[in-house]
């Protein structure tokens, strides 16, 4: 059996709702029309017999006014009685049966199939021995008629107001989700024809709808920039991976060749070294694919940042010592902080690294280290190329390489993307500042106490 739609159980609970509420109406209806109907009836039966007893006088001649009496008015019948229930004058419903007398109080007879209302009202006219009878009487069968009525027109126009209410529910519901059908129809043409550029672009519905909408395009979005950045990337690995691997099939082909062995020596060491780039990108690449799965083990501890950079520092000395670039620097003593100590060096190292490769020779270096409002406050600032103004915010992605570095980098690009992840990591921030042809400064800021996003 085929499921139903969510359209269709909203007009079947809309309906079934309304055949609730027009049941307790109707229901109350029926009973407030008895109640109503009966207490008109009540108030036309006894207004008849106030009304006409005020007709009712002693002529001169000792007889009764009767003449301005009416016997019969909107089915009230009036009666005339002697004080020993003789009928003077009047009206008496056929199959009544005698009921006693009982002055202004109304009386409910009845013969087993009829029923009846009966009002009496006593009088005693001026210059008259015996008291006298004044009786209103009339029949309950209009009320049941009236009723019926009531209850078979309520019948008839039941099933129609259903109808009616649930043709209109589905009507209501079907323009309600109308704005849903169009996401639906935009997701399926995203998920068809794999263009995540497509966008629902709602632009009108409830609110609810909308924020719906907004938050579909919102993750579209998001989809697409990963996507593209996942495309990117593999494009970059392949095209930085290709490099050193077409270079060591070249040598150790060339090396295969009956090469003299002072050339095989060579070939070998260029092989060596482009198995070692590929090494330190793939360990570079795993290390980054760790950190995005979140699987890379933290060793948390609180360490001298300041011997710590010291350290690094000689060893950027001796590796600037070969390009004749000088390295001036200060570091604040005794600035501890706590977080991945390897993380960390990594961070230096990657920075100072970056410095050298983009300084030419005879350049200089210029390292700072000092603690500043809770925070230990780093800074690097070469002389080397610069980066353009427009190539300033990419260099944080993976495998970017500005274009005025291309020539002087033998790297993948990786270093920058690293050193961001790991200040962020810690809960640091890093910025850059690059004039073209004059050179660079990377600032980085990292919490004295453990502030960081690892645990």
């Amino acid at each position: 059996m085929r499921a139903l739609s969510v359209k269709q159980k909203i007009t079947l609970w809309y309906t079934g709702l309304i055949v609730a509420v027009l049941s307790v109406i109707f229901a109350a209806v029926l009973f407030a029309a008895d109640d109503v109907l009966l207490l008109n009836l009540q108030d036309k039966l006894e207004n008849e017999v106030y009304g006409n007893a005020s007709s009712l006088e002693l002529r001169r001649d000792g007889t009764l006014s009767l003449d301005e009496l009416d016997f019969l008015h909107d089915g009230v019948m009036l009666a005339v009685y002697n004080n020993d229930g003789t009928l003077i004058a009047g009206l008496n419903p056929v199959q009544m049966p005698y009921t006693p007398f009982r002055s202004e109080l109304l009386q409910t007879v009845t013969n087993g199939s009829q029923t009846w209302y009966v009002f009496d009202l006593q009088l005693r006219p001026a210059r008259l021995e015996n008291s006298i009878w004044l009786r209103g009487s009339t029949s309950l069968s209009s009320i049941y008629a009236t009723r019926d009525e009531i209850l078979w027109q309520c019948a008839l126009l039941f099933p129609f107001l259903i109808l009616l209410s649930a043709f209109g529910g589905y009507l209501i519901t079907k323009k309600a989700f109308q704005p849903v059908k169009q996401i639906t129809a935009a997701a399926e043409r995203i998920g068809s024809g794999s263009d995540l550029s497509q966008r629902i672009n709602l632009n009108k519905a409830d609110p609810e709808i909308m924020q719906l909408a907004q938050t579909f395009d919102s993750m579209f979005s998001r989809l697409e920039k990963s996507f593209d950045a996942e495309r990117q990337f593999t494009a970059d690995a392949s095209h930085e991976l290709r490099t050193p691997a077409a270079a060591i099939i070249a040598q150790a082909e060339y090396a295969l060749k009956q090469a003299p062995p002072a050339e095989k020596d060579e070939a070998l060491q260029k092989i060596l070294a482009q198995a070692r780039k590929m090494s330190r990108l793939l360990a570079q690449l795993l290390m980054l694919a760790r950190a995005d799965a979140n699987k890379i083990q933290f060793e948390i501890e609180k360490f001298d940042f300041s011997e710590m950079a010291e350290i690094v520092i000689e060893e950027t000395q001796q590796i600037a010592g070969a390009k004749e670039i000088t390295v001036n620097a200060s570091i604040e003593p005794e600035v501890y902080v706590e977080g991945d100590q390897t993380l960390l060096m990594r961070l230096l190292l990657n920075l100072l690294d970056n410095a050298v490769k983009y300084t030419e020779n005879g350049g200089k270096i210029d390292f700072t280290l000092h603690k500043e409002k809770g925070s230990v406050v780093c800074s690097v600032k070469d002389t080397g190329c610069g980066i353009a103004p427009e190539e300033l915010p990419k260099i944080w992605r993976r495998f970017y390489q500005a274009e005025s570095s291309h020539r002087n980098s033998s790297g993948a690009g990786l270093g920058l993307s690293m050193v961001q992840w790991i200040a962020s990591l810690h809960g640091g921030t890093i910025t850059a500042e690059s004039t073209p042809g004059k050179g660079s400064t990377f600032t980085f800021t990292l919490p004295l106490k453990p502030g960081c996003k690892i645990q």
